[in-house]
């Protein structure tokens, strides 16, 4: 349960983590989650309460405003924005016996690997431009996600 809530408090500090956005919901070709598993549901603590249920996070629904994929052991959050576009935060789930641990990647592209990818659109933004691409590759998707060090993990407290 603790998963998928630590991938919802991401969202929250998602935005001044990646200069990316995306105009399918990503990996493509992978299928979208129809409902948040069982196990994942729960109460959880991070800066405010968040609760999981069976077709939201927090305030966000899936189909709606969130579509939630997961391939192996990673969970890819897609929020719908208000431009069309998709933000993503992708969380690997570590389990081990009973340890359960959590990595939090954001899309990031920079000078050195832009001309790999399909830019359709550059936005200027206060700090950074950020890149608006589209049909994005799974090897692509890994070449542009970055491990986020300073992520704070959620309590479960239901």
């Amino acid at each position: 349960m603790r998963k998928l809530i630590f991938l919802s408090a991401v969202v929250i500090i998602m935005a001044s983590c990646t200069n990316v956005a995306f105009v399918k919901p990503q990996p493509e070709g992978v299928k979208a989650l129809t409902e948040i598993p069982e196990n994942l549901q729960g109460t959880y603590a991070f800066n405010d309460t968040i609760i999981v249920t069976s077709n939201t996070i927090g305030e966000d629904t899936l189909g709606k405003n969130l579509i939630v994929k997961k391939r192996g052991n990673f969970y890819y959050l897609n929020y719908f924005e208000d431009d069309s576009l998709y933000s993503l935060t992708v969380v690997k789930v570590i389990k081990c016996l009973s340890f359960e641990d959590f990595e939090v990647f954001h899309p990031k592209i920079t000078d050195d690997n832009k001309d790999i990818f399909n830019v359709v659109e550059v936005k200027s933004q206060t700090y950074q431009e950020e890149y608006i691409v589209d049909d994005v590759s799974v090897v692509q998707l890994s070449k542009m996600l970055s491990k986020d060090e300073d992520a704070h993990k959620p309590l479960r407290i239901k």
